[in-house]
């Protein structure tokens, strides 16, 4: 069995090919994708309570970790929200 070494050229064509894909997913797609999940966690953290409130839950524990993740999630989301408005704020200090 022969083993042929890989050429330079297939590798720049892999390095061309996930340049593209990094481009298509842009750092505002990214944050959008971020904020929609962050979103959904809460969503169902508050029914997860709803069930809480009418007594059908029946895994406590499932509960607790929906409502934990949530928690995590808009922590994280604040956080950000407050780097972003840091880096605003740092911007507008420079001088020209």
């Amino acid at each position: 069995m022969q083993i042929n070494p890989v050429g330079s050229a297939s590798i720049n064509a892999v390095a061309a090919e996930s340049k593209a894909e990094s481009s298509k997913s842009g750092f505002s797609e990214l944050l959008h994708d971020f904020l929609a999940d962050a979103n959904t966690q809460l969503q169902q953290a508050q029914k997860a309570e709803a069930l809480l409130k009418d007594g059908t839950i029946q895994n406590m524990e499932s509960l607790v970790y929906e409502i934990e993740k949530s928690d995590i999630a808009l922590k994280l989301v604040t956080e950000i929200r407050n780097k972003a408005l840091e880096s605003y704020q740092d911007i507008m200090r420079m001088q020209v």
